[in-house]
């Protein structure tokens, strides 16, 4: 049995649930009127593969079509449209095109449709 490590959540206890998913720091922050949710060592899986990445959850990206958008700190591939990049919070970021994942929704179920994305069913 491996041992969890402690991951540190900065003001909301809502946050908990994607602090699951994450092997660091886990808060809110804000960036030139963009509100996002900061996830460091984000677990994910792609094609059966684990990464770890750092990842921002903007929660009021200013494109209607793109109302939230995860941006990651690595490409990871999987076949989509890497279309942009990013420098926020004083770092690049990269993204792919997934859109209509509305705001309004429970943070982890705004992560959780971003990153289906990374696994399309065969």
């Amino acid at each position: 049995m491996s041992a969890v490590a402690e991951v540190t959540v900065k003001g909301d206890a809502g946050l908990r649930p994607i602090a699951a998913l994450c092997d660091g720091e886990v808060s809110r922050m804000s960036d030139s009127g963009r509100d996002l949710l900061y996830m460091e060592g984000l677990r994910v899986l792609v094609n059966g593969k684990e990464h770890k990445v750092d990842a921002l959850l903007c929660l009021n990206h200013t494109n209607p079509t793109y109302p939230t958008k995860l941006y990651l700190s690595q490409n990871l591939g999987a076949g989509l449209n890497w279309h942009e990049t990013a420098y926020i919070i004083s770092r690049q970021w990269h993204t792919y095109s997934w859109k209509d994942v509305p705001a309004n929704r429970p943070l982890i179920e705004i992560l959780a449709a971003h990153l289906a994305a990374l696994n399309p069913p065969a």
